[in-house]
C-alpha cells in the first residue's frame, strides 16, 4: 500500500501546484488588454515637445504665436517634427484689395459721353489660423482661426494682428489647461 499513497500524493502535489500557477494568472493584470483611447484634450495635456511651424502668411502672427507658446513653458520647443508630440502651424491671409476701375461711355440713351465708376471687392478678410498636428500621425488635434479687425491705417492694421493671435493662443492656451483646473 505503500507505494499507492506516494503516488497519490505526487498527484495531490501536482494538483496543487497547478491550482497555485492557475491563481497567480489570475492576480497578474491583463498586458494584453490595450489602453483605451485618449481624448484629444488628454492627448494635447499630455504632450511635452512642440515644434514650432509657419505654413503661410507673414511673420509678425508666427512670431507673436511663437512667443506666447514659448512663454507658457507648458512645451519645449524643438527643431524637427519626429522630435514633436505636437506641430503648431501658424497660417494668416492678408485682406483682399478693394479694386477700383472708372471708364467713359456714350450713353445710348441721351447720346452724352457719360463715366462710370465701378468698385469691386472680393469677400475675403484677412485671417490667422492655428492648427495643432499630432507629431506621429500628422492628424489634426485642434485647430481655430480668427479674423483681424479691419483698419485702414497700417499701424491700427499690425495691432490688429497681433490682438487676434494673442486672442489664438489664448484660446489654445484655455483647450489644453481649462480655466479654474
Amino acid at each position: 500500500m505503500k507505494p499507492a499513497i506516494g503516488f497519490l500524493l505526487r498527484i495531490a502535489l501536482v494538483f496543487a501546484l497547478l491550482g497555485l500557477l492557475a491563481e497567480q494568472q489570475e492576480q497578474k493584470p491583463d498586458e494584453k488588454k490595450p489602453n483605451p483611447p485618449m481624448t484629444t484634450a488628454a492627448r494635447l495635456a499630455a504632450a511635452k515637445t512642440a515644434l514650432l511651424r509657419k505654413a503661410a502668411g507673414g511673420n509678425a502672427q508666427f512670431d507673436v504665436i511663437s512667443s506666447a507658446v514659448e512663454g507658457w513653458g507648458k512645451f519645449t520647443l524643438v527643431d524637427a517634427p519626429e522630435k514633436a508630440d505636437i506641430i503648431v502651424e501658424v497660417s494668416s491671409t492678408t485682406d483682399a484689395p478693394v479694386v477700383v476701375s472708372s471708364s467713359v461711355d456714350t450713353s445710348q440713351g441721351t447720346g452724352r459721353v457719360e463715366q462710370s465708376t465701378k468698385s469691386t471687392k472680393e469677400i475675403r478678410t484677412a485671417q490667422i489660423q492655428l492648427t495643432v498636428l499630432d507629431g506621429k500621425t500628422k492628424l489634426p488635434l485642434w485647430t481655430a482661426t480668427e479674423h483681424p479687425k479691419r483698419a485702414v491705417k497700417k499701424i491700427d492694421k499690425e495691432n490688429n494682428e497681433v490682438e487676434a493671435a494673442q486672442r489664438l493662443v489664448s484660446r489654445f492656451h484655455d483647450f489644453v489647461e481649462p480655466p479654474g483646473k
